[in-house]
């Protein structure tokens, strides 16, 4: 069993960053989300320093970066797995976003390590589960 992954991959998105990047944020994602519903700590939502839960296995979030084409979040989940994640949105030239999403997620405990294993396996399928919903909200 693993106890680090490090996960990257892409898809492309019919609209400039400017558009995109916002999707991926606390309250961007509740609108593709199904079940995505943020639960605010501080008066912060979508800047450095924004702290939130999630339920499922209970997550908690910390925005760490949030520029014009990247965000990043600290996250560490009841699940047992800690780590980042980054959303960096980079225009293609024609119009379109190529959308990166990057994790880097570390076990904290022997349940940790099998939910990476699991998540490593489903991964690209994950991302496939983004661009569609993603693409339909834009549509």
């Amino acid at each position: 069993m693993t106890s680090r992954v490090r996960l990257s991959g892409s898809f492309v998105l019919p609209c400039d960053p400017a558009t995109a990047l916002p999707l991926f944020t606390p309250e961007g994602e509740r609108r593709w989300v199904d079940g995505w519903v943020p639960v605010y700590h501080s008066a912060a939502t979508d800047e450095p320093g924004a702290v939130w839960t999630t339920t499922g296995a209970p997550t908690t979030w910390v925005t760490v970066v949030r520029d014009d084409d990247r965000v990043a979040y600290a996250r560490v989940s009841a699940d047992g797995t800690a780590g980042l994640v980054q959303v960096h949105c980079l225009a293609d030239g024609t119009g379109e976003t190529t959308v990166e999403v990057t994790y880097d997620l570390t076990a904290t405990n022997p349940r940790g390590r099998a939910r990476l294993e699991v998540f490593a396996r489903g991964y690209a399928d994950l991302l496939e589960g983004w661009r569609v919903r993603t693409r339909r909200l834009l549509a």
